[in-house]
């Protein structure tokens, strides 16, 4: 593998954590940054949809009425790199899985849901180094459990 392959896969890998770190902030404009104009973002866990247009659409359900995350973890990775032009190393996409663990304070009780999916995320070299040009999230299973809380 040729050191430039790596150092690649090192700033796409460093890309995947900044978005989970996002994420786990539960704030999709914390994610533009890390996107070309125009990405498509439709991730269930952050519960919106980011159109072509860039503009961010909320999910039915909304924000502020669903379980927030407190951690997302992106787990295993994998990175392959396209061609374009003929030129390998322009075009990445990445494989991984992710496990989100969150809560949710309702009156009276609070909820705790941990979900669990795979992404499908594709990435773009840009003049400001790798950015994502797609995310898309399939949420696979969805497990937890409610207790009383503070009234």
């Amino acid at each position: 593998m040729e050191l430039a392959t790596v150092l690649d896969r090192l700033a796409v890998d460093t890309l995947v954590t900044e978005y989970a770190r996002a994420v786990a902030g539960g704030d999709p404009e914390a994610c533009r940054p890390l996107c070309v104009p125009g990405a498509v973002l439709d991730d269930p866990v952050l519960d919106v949809r980011q159109e072509n247009r860039g503009r961010t659409v909320p999910r039915p359900q909304g924000r502020d009425e669903g379980p927030r995350p407190y951690q997302h973890l992106i787990v295993n990775r994998r990175v392959a790199f396209e061609r374009r032009e003929g030129e390998v190393g322009d075009l990445a996409v990445v494989d991984a899985d992710f496990v989100t663990p969150m809560r949710s304070n309702g009156p009276g009780r609070i909820a705790d849901t941990v979900r669990g999916g795979r992404y499908r995320m594709r990435g773009v070299r840009t003049a400001e180094g790798w950015r994502l040009s797609e995310v898309v999230a399939q949420e696979v299973w969805q497990g937890g459990a409610s207790v009383a809380g503070p009234n």
